[in-house]
């Protein structure tokens, strides 16, 4: 159906406004797995992701740091970390409509893959090298922030257990580690992800994901569950603390792991 409207339109259509270098658009559409090549170099969206990744942080940062002028680093990281996330980006994709402009291949699967969730950075991306900084905080601030987040409902919300476990290890003087046990890969081959959250050396939860991130969140997770239900493990847990200084454990440092 989306084949017989002229490019320009499917676009204007979807964004809202007319693109001046389409052919952005058309890269930030194009995954990985249906890949062209031109002069040597295969083309895809994975490159436009990169730069939307960033762009999108900093105009989330900007975003929040303007509009919660009294709340502190912390609260802000964390909202943000909320906001962009795998899950509510691939959510957001698709209440935009992105997945019906994707182009890939029918072998792999779009489940749980964040493909989507992936073409809007790579679309943020675009806008950004298309139209420029403030056009493209326009777009995110007006079509996602204002749109399809609530800002005061998701800033309450606490889902970032990694942060909040290190945060309870590091006020009781327990040393913690995200080690990676296993990476595996799905049906579809898509790489998964198993990470156990060792709180003094013991073990506290496993996670799986289809991201080193996302593993580590669910084995904090995890282990957040079983501090506040299992005294018997969080006694054993305390019994490790040590009588110096822990090792510092954060979220950039675990991530490098």
């Amino acid at each position: 159906m989306l084949r017989h409207k002229e490019p320009y339109v499917l676009y204007h259509d979807l964004l809202g406004f007319w693109p001046n270098n389409i052919r952005l658009y058309e890269i930030a559409f194009l995954h990985s797995s249906s890949s062209i090549c031109e002069q040597g170099r295969r083309i895809n969206n994975e490159r436009l992701e990169f730069l939307g990744d960033a762009i999108l942080d900093a105009i989330v940062a900007d975003i929040l740091f303007h509009r919660f002028d009294n709340r502190k680093e912390g609260f802000l990281t964390n909202t943000r970390a909320k906001i962009v996330k795998r899950e509510s980006l691939n959510a957001i994709a698709l209440k935009i409509g992105i997945d019906r402009f994707i182009t890939y291949s029918m072998h792999i699967s779009s489940h749980n893959s964040y493909m989507y969730g992936n073409a809007l950075e790579a679309l943020i991306g675009a806008i950004y090298l298309d139209k420029g900084y403030d056009f493209c905080k326009h777009f995110i601030e007006t079509r996602i922030i204002d749109s399809l987040i609530d800002l005061e409902k998701i800033s309450k919300e606490e889902s970032n257990f990694k942060s909040r476990l290190i945060e309870w290890c590091q006020k009781h003087k327990i040393d913690i580690q995200f080690a990676l046990v296993e990476t595996l890969v799905d049906k579809n081959n898509n790489p998964i992800f198993q990470s156990q959250a060792l709180l003094g050396g013991l073990s506290g939860g496993i996670g799986i994901g289809y991201s080193k991130k996302e593993s580590q969140q669910n084995a904090a997770h995890t282990a957040i569950e079983r501090l506040r239900k299992d005294k018997s493990f969080m006694q054993l847990v305390l019994a490790t603390r040590q009588s110096e200084n822990p090792e510092i454990v954060t979220e950039k440092t675990q991530d490098k792991q």
